[in-house]
């Protein structure tokens, strides 16, 4: 929720007063979803708890045309206070992301080696199509400045530089596994298995 959190206070603070709606169109657009973990479906949630615990203040509702009536939010000083230090303790932290692939390379001597192999260099594959979309946002100008703020283009570059990362280290052992090394020693196989 701390992630969730602050992106919701920064939201609130770049384009207040805003509607719920807005907050969420805005954190999808983000693709915050899948980077931040924003669940789309907690956000009006989340905006309510913080009005209630005082770091949002409701300025009331408006309704236009046959939808539905919408909160409007504005930061509050203590919600600025909450932002602020939520910023600082992720600006200047290392903190370590969920990541359920670094779990599954726990058990990959379960898996047949031509699976591994051929799931990592999926998952290459999949990371070098996400990284020439963001590179086509920015050469075509979606994230220049003249449509975003420059550290919109700064984490695009950020996420490109990890993917690219990812990648290389996929291929790499994808290639490993198919030359033939062996996932477990003989001696720790027999060690971790002993037979019975």
């Amino acid at each position: 929720m701390s992630t969730t959190r602050m992106m919701i206070l920064g939201v609130v603070k770049m384009m207040q007063p805003v509607h719920g709606y807005d907050v969420r169109r805005e954190l999808l657009s983000w693709n915050a979803d899948k980077w931040a973990k924003v669940q789309p479906g907690s956000i009006y949630h989340a905006l309510k708890k913080l009005a209630e615990e005082g770091a949002l203040r409701e300025l009331g509702q408006e309704q236009v045309g046959g939808r539905p009536a919408r909160t409007r939010y504005e930061i509050t000083p203590k919600g600025e206070d909450q932002f602020r230090d939520l910023l600082s303790t992720y600006l200047w932290g290392q903190h370590e992301a969920e990541d359920p692939f670094i779990a599954v390379l726990s058990f990959l001597t379960e898996v047949p080696r031509e699976e591994a192999a051929a799931a990592l260099r999926s998952r290459a594959r999949s990371l070098r199509v996400f990284n020439d979309g963001m590179a086509s946002a920015i050469k075509v100008g979606w994230a220049g400045p003249d449509n975003k703020p420059v550290n919109v283009r700064w984490l695009l570059e950020l996420l490109m530089a990890r993917n690219e990362g990812e990648v290389l280290w996929c291929e790499r052992v994808a290639d490993e596994i198919d030359s033939g090394v062996e996932f477990v020693s003989p001696e720790l196989a027999a060690k971790w298995c002993p037979p019975h």
